[in-house]
């Protein structure tokens, strides 16, 4: 039976790898938060988790599968594709392009299946999750594989768009449906430290994260500031007729969805109260826009197109280049400062 002599990063990732579980269920499997292991598996050989997680992964490891244990064994014993006499150099870069592969997905934060989801759709042909797997530990990623990654990244690539034109453009969704699937808001604001967001209604974060989760995340030492547009003003009501609701739906919603946030903050000790901030404004709609950390999500408000139909951009900031990122953060920054505070 295959064992580990000292758990690190390297052998943490290839243990989820061979249990083909994504960051979030692994995490689960574990008992620990998924911050945990992205933090592991970023660190690779250099990590060495805790006495006590040392024990859990001996565990996992022990209660996989047999066909889990021999993918785990043959991901950290099995040689590169190729040749035995194939030159280092070569090895080096079929090493290279797995790294790639793994660290283009942590980026944009997918399992392995919305991953190959995702590659599928810059694609002319469809991956598959285990292929994904096999990319990242033992076999050499397809040349149009390796030419996709940079498109998803906005990282410079040779005779294509490059990183200045791209910008910190992350990644682009059809509609907000196709946007919450592959970045549920679980994943999104999981140990975020600020959390900013300007819209209409902000169903993202008041319908599809818990109150629970609320408390968890303000508990643990994260800053929120939300701003909806005003369901008494007179913007929501233009907005009404652009998106084809009967009057006062949308007033209706923002109102409720006020009230439940209202009620999360109601429900923090007193001392936490001041890390909710929440605040309304009047004035035409542009954007929806969430910033969690150094992610930012923005969605147009389309003449004649609800929302939920509106393209998502997912935009990562980057240090040292000014790209979109500032941008929204200064939009948001500018309807904070007009807003009226609850």
């Amino acid at each position: 039976m295959t064992t580990v002599q000292r758990w690190t990063g390297r052998e943490t990732k290839a243990l989820r790898l061979a249990l083909r579980l994504s960051i979030r269920d692994f995490a689960t499997h574990l008992g620990v938060a998924e911050r945990t292991v992205s933090k592991w598996e970023a660190g690779g050989a250099r990590v060495t988790p805790r006495p006590e997680m040392q024990a859990a992964l001996d565990t996992a490891l022990g209660k996989a599968a047999p066909e889990a244990r021999s993918r785990f064994s043959s991901s950290l014993q099995m040689p590169p594709q190729g040749p035995r006499d194939m030159p280092t150099e070569r090895r080096d870069l079929a090493a290279i392009a797995r790294e790639q592969v793994a660290q283009t997905r942590q980026t944009l934060g997918l399992s392995v299946e919305d991953f190959a989801s995702v590659l599928g759709e810059t694609l002319a042909w469809q991956p598959t999750a285990g292929e994904i797997i096999s990319w990242e530990t033992s076999s050499v990623p397809p040349g149009d594989i390796i030419l996709a990654l940079p498109i998803l990244t906005g990282r410079p690539r040779p005779g294509g768009v490059d990183g200045d034109q791209l910008g910190d453009l992350v990644a682009v969704y059809r509609s907000r449906s196709q946007f919450s699937t592959h970045m549920p808001p679980d994943q999104l604001m999981d140990g975020a430290n600020t959390v900013r967001a300007v819209g209409l209604s902000l169903n993202l974060l008041t319908q599809g994260f818990a109150d629970r989760r609320w408390h968890d995340l303000i508990e643990g030492g994260a800053q929120v500031r939300c701003l909806f547009l005003d369901p008494a003003g007179s913007a929501i009501q233009v907005r009404e007729a652009e998106e084809g609701f009967p009057a006062g739906q949308l007033s209706g919603l923002t109102k409720l969805n006020i009230e439940t946030l209202m009620r999360v903050r109601d429900r923090l000790p007193d001392d936490l109260r001041n890390r909710m901030e929440l605040a309304v404004y009047d004035d035409t709609l542009r954007f929806n826009v969430v910033l969690v950390d150094d992610v930012c999500i923005a969605q147009p408000y389309l003449t004649e197109s609800r929302r939920v139909d509106s393209p998502a951009f997912v935009i990562r900031r980057r240090q040292h280049r000014t790209c979109l990122y500032p941008v929204f953060d200064q939009f948001f920054e500018t309807q904070w400062g007009r807003g009226r505070k609850l």
